[in-house]
């Protein structure tokens, strides 16, 4: 699937803010805390900040992603004995999550996403991290969210 071949829906911003607030109320009903927020380049910054914003948390380092390959070069320093949360706007096939999951696995990292795209198997789960979700997609739709040309 690609934006292409596939119909769109646009999210509002007002749909956003929901989104995360749905996943912040997640995380802090779990009553778990983290040192720092890794937003994942270029579709995690928004909603990294979002919902930084959300549980208070001030220290924001980017994990960089570009053209669905991870430029292990410019990874931030992680420490052992901090506890981060990944965020990204969408887990869609699957592939990001598995090169950033593989790349921060020796860390204690859960991971947030503001849309999920339903699949059967799609691996999640498979290691000891928590993952956050604020809605669940069963369609196909390309999402075009609001920080994003459409």
């Amino acid at each position: 699937m690609n934006e292409y071949s596939s119909p769109k829906e646009y999210y509002s911003w007002t749909q956003i803010e929901l989104l995360v607030k749905k996943v912040a109320s997640k995380i802090l009903s779990s009553n778990k805390r983290y040192d720092a927020i890794l937003g994942i380049t270029n579709g995690g910054i928004i909603p990294a900040r979002l919902i930084a914003r959300e549980l208070d948390i001030n220290h924001i380092l980017f994990i960089p992603v570009r053209s669905k390959k991870l430029h292990k070069e410019e990874m931030p320093p992680l420490f052992k004995n901090k506890k981060y949360l990944v965020v990204d706007d969408i887990y869609d096939a699957g592939n990001t999550y598995s090169v950033v999951s593989s790349e921060v696995e020796r860390f204690d990292c859960d991971f947030a996403f503001l849309v999920r795209r339903f699949t059967d198997n799609d691996g999640e789960g498979d290691d000891d991290g928590e993952v956050y979700v604020g809605e669940t997609l069963n369609h196909k739709k390309w999402i075009v969210f609001p920080w994003e040309r459409g």
